[in-house]
């Protein structure tokens, strides 16, 4: 089924799709992004309209037919004193790409530690949003770069598809110890977890683990070290770490997996997302900026 997307209103609180043939408002919410689940719960509180009448799943539409989503905005939720907010790089009404500093988690691990979660609330609250932003990949603790939060529960699961189905290009900056070779462009491993630590994974033997595709450029080299370009065709736990350090090239700062510590920490940082947006369609191209620590 196709549709247009129109643009947001009141304040990003509501969306305009367009029918461009005949098809039930469920149709549309389905390719819009939405689940069977998430679209039932939407009809049953009324939000989607079409010149103010409610509609419902089965609601006939004809091509041409303008149809209104509100978005359900829960609660504020509380946010501890003095959090700072988070740094926004990208924002609409159903997601936000925020960008994570080094030693902060993700999302909560159960220790009370404050997370990057918290700190999008906090930005969230300043611009008076009431949203539950939920994020849609993990960086590690010591990763720098950007996350993307989804903030709309009803497209919720077009952001989590978008993620399973490798949808999304994420690229990273990375310093190896070593003269990275060019002639290392792919790294196709299998990946599984470590046996003797379970703090870490392991590149396994054929037909073990799980498939992991890492595709790498040489940047600069300086010295002992090279500064590499990194996009992931797959999103293993520590696919980075492990791919590069299984060739003898270790990050820097990277002492679980044989790299020196640096004063400068963990040398890897996610730079770019980029992806087709699953509600809007509009292509998007995500960038932080180069961090200082990879400048000197």
């Amino acid at each position: 089924m196709r549709y247009e997307f129109l643009g947001e209103k009141d304040d990003a609180s509501r969306l305009e799709f367009r029918a461009l043939e005949d098809c039930s408002a469920l149709d549309l919410a389905l390719a819009a992004g939405m689940s069977r689940r998430s679209a039932a719960r939407a009809f049953q509180r009324g939000e989607f309209t079409r010149g103010g009448e409610v509609l419902a799943a089965p609601s006939l539409l004809a091509a041409g037919d303008v149809v209104d989503v509100t978005l359900a905005r829960p609660a504020a939720m509380p946010t501890r004193p003095n959090l700072p907010p988070a740094t926004i790089i990208y924002q609409d009404s159903v997601c936000l790409a925020a960008e994570k500093p080094a030693g902060i988690l993700v999302h909560g691990d159960g220790t009370g530690a404050p997370t990057l979660t918290e700190r999008v609330r906090v930005s969230l609250a300043r611009q008076g949003m009431a949203a539950n932003p939920q994020a849609v990949h993990r960086l590690d603790v010591e990763t720098t770069g950007l996350v993307l939060f989804s903030l709309a529960e009803e497209f919720q699961p077009a952001f989590d598809a978008l993620v399973a189905g490798h949808a999304m290009h994420k690229r990273y900056l990375a310093e190896v110890s070593g003269a990275f070779p060019d002639s290392v462009t792919t790294i196709e491993k299998p990946i599984g977890r470590d046996r003797h630590d379970a703090r870490r994974m392991r590149v396994c033997r054929p037909g073990q683990g799980q498939p992991a595709l890492t595709r790498v450029r040489v940047l600069e080299r300086r010295g002992n070290r090279t500064l590499l370009l990194v996009e992931l065709g797959t999103g293993r736990h520590h696919q980075i770490r492990v791919h590069l350090s299984s060739l003898g090239f270790p990050l820097v700062g990277d002492a679980l997996y044989g790299g020196r510590r640096d004063p400068r920490g963990l040398m890897l940082h996610a730079l770019e997302e980029e992806f087709d947006h699953p509600v809007t369609g509009a292509h998007v191209l995500l960038r932080t900026e180069v961090p200082e620590r990879f400048r000197a």
